[in-house]
C-alpha cells in the first residue's frame, strides 16, 4: 500500500476527532470543530489527491461507526447523517479546492497549470452553496419544511434562555415583538451560513497551504495573495443572474439566495486582498488593517457590506491594475 493512503486515514481520523470535539461542551471545542476540515485539506496539499479523498472517506466513515448507536430512541431517523453533512458541507469541498488549487498534484502535476485564485475563489462559493444547501435539508425534506423546522428550534431555544418552557410564547418589550424578529433572523441565517461557509473554505485553503509551506511540501509557489485573487468579470453576470433566480419562489429560489450570498463571500475576501494591496508600503499599514478587520468583528453588519461592495467595484473598474500603474513601490506577497 502507497504511503499516501495511510496518511489519509489518519488524516481522517483527526478530521473525525475534531467534528466530534463541540460534544465535550466546552467552547474550545466548537473552536475545533471550525477546523475540522484542515487534515484533509493538508492531506491533499501535502501527500496528493488519494490522501486528501482517503482522508475524506474515512472521516465519513468514523463519525457514521460512532454516531450509528447514539440515537437508540430514534431509529428511524437517520443514523448517518452527521457524517453526510460533514461529507457534503466541509469534507468534499476541503478536497475539491485543495486538489484544484495545486491542479491535482500527484497526478502529472507539473504539466498542468493551477486554477487561477479569482477561478478557485468562485468554485469555493459554488461548493459553499452546494454544502450548505444540502445540509440545510438535513432538518428538513423541503426547505420550506427546513426553514419552519429551524425557526421553531431557534424560539424554542430563545424561550428556554429566556427561563420559560419551550411552548412559552416570549413576551413582547419595548413594542417590539420578539418572534416576529426571530423569523426574520430565520430567514437570513441560512444565506449568511453560506457566505461564511465560502470565507471559512478560503479560509481553511490558505491556512493549510501556509503550513504546507513551512514544513516544504507545498507543491507549487506561494502566490501574491492581494495581487493575484481577482474574479473574473463574468462573475457579475453570475451575480446578476442569482439576484434574479433568489426572486422566484420554492426550492429553486432559495438555491438563488444561497449562491448570491455564497459568491458574495467570494467578493468579500477580495475586498480584503484589495486593501492589503493598496496599503502596501504604507506607514499605517498595520494600524489600517486591524482596524479594518477590528470593525468588521465589531461592527460587521456595516463593515462586512463595505468589503464586499470594494470587492465587487475591484472587479468593474481593477482598482489594483490602476494604483499599481501609478506607483514604483515594490510589492511583498502576503
Amino acid at each position: 500500500m502507497q504511503r499516501d493512503i495511510p496518511i489519509g486515514l489518519g488524516a481522517g481520523l483527526a478530521a473525525a476527532i475534531l467534528t466530534l470535539a463541540p460534544a465535550s461542551g466546552s467552547g474550545f471545542g466548537v473552536l475545533l470543530s471550525v477546523l475540522s476540515a484542515l487534515p484533509i485539506t493538508l492531506a491533499t496539499l501535502c501527500w496528493g489527491y488519494r490522501a486528501g479523498l482517503a482522508a475524506a472517506i474515512a472521516a465519513m466513515a468514523v463519525l457514521a461507526l460512532v454516531t450509528s448507536g447514539l440515537d437508540a430512541q430514534s431509529p428511524d431517523a437517520s443514523r448517518f447523517r452527521l457524517a453526510l453533512q460533514f461529507g457534503v458541507s466541509r469534507a468534499l469541498p476541503a478536497w475539491g479546492l485543495a486538489y484544484l488549487a495545486v491542479a491535482g498534484f500527484g497526478d502529472r502535476a507539473g504539466d498542468r497549470a493551477p486554477l487561477p485564485l479569482g477561478t478557485l475563489a468562485i468554485v469555493a462559493a459554488v461548493l459553499g452553496m452546494a454544502g450548505t444547501f444540502f445540509g440545510i435539508l438535513a432538518l428538513g425534506s423541503t426547505p420550506e419544511q427546513a426553514l419552519a423546522n429551524l425557526r421553531t428550534d431557534l424560539m424554542q431555544a430563545v424561550r428556554i434562555m429566556m427561563g420559560g418552557s419551550k411552548d412559552q410564547p416570549i413576551p413582547a418589550k419595548d413594542g417590539v415583538d420578539p418572534e416576529a424578529l426571530l423569523q426574520v433572523f430565520s430567514v437570513i441565517l441560512l444565506p449568511l451560513a453560506a457566505l461564511f461557509t465560502t470565507v471559512s473554505n478560503l479560509g481553511g485553503l490558505w491556512l493549510s497551504a501556509r503550513i504546507a509551506l513551512i514544513s516544504g511540501r507545498l507543491p507549487r509557489p506561494w502566490p501574491d495573495i492581494a495581487a493575484e485573487l481577482l474574479l473574473p468579470t463574468w462573475s457579475l453576470g453570475l451575480v446578476a443572474v442569482t439576484c434574479a433566480i433568489s426572486l422566484l419562489s420554492g426550492t429553486v429560489g432559495f438555491a438563488g439566495q444561497l449562491l448570491l450570498a455564497a459568491l458574495l463571500g467570494a467578493f468579500l475576501i477580495q475586498g480584503f486582498a484589495v486593501l492589503h494591496f493598496l496599503t502596501r508600503g504604507g506607514a499605517m499599514r498595520p494600524l489600517i488593517l486591524a482596524l479594518a478587520y477590528l470593525l468588521c468583528v465589531v461592527l460587521s453588519w456595516l463593515a462586512l457590506p463595505l468589503m464586499i461592495v470594494l470587492g465587487l467595484i475591484e472587479t468593474l473598474f481593477n482598482l489594483r491594475g490602476r494604483f499599481s500603474d501609478r506607483s514604483n513601490t515594490p510589492s511583498t506577497p502576503r
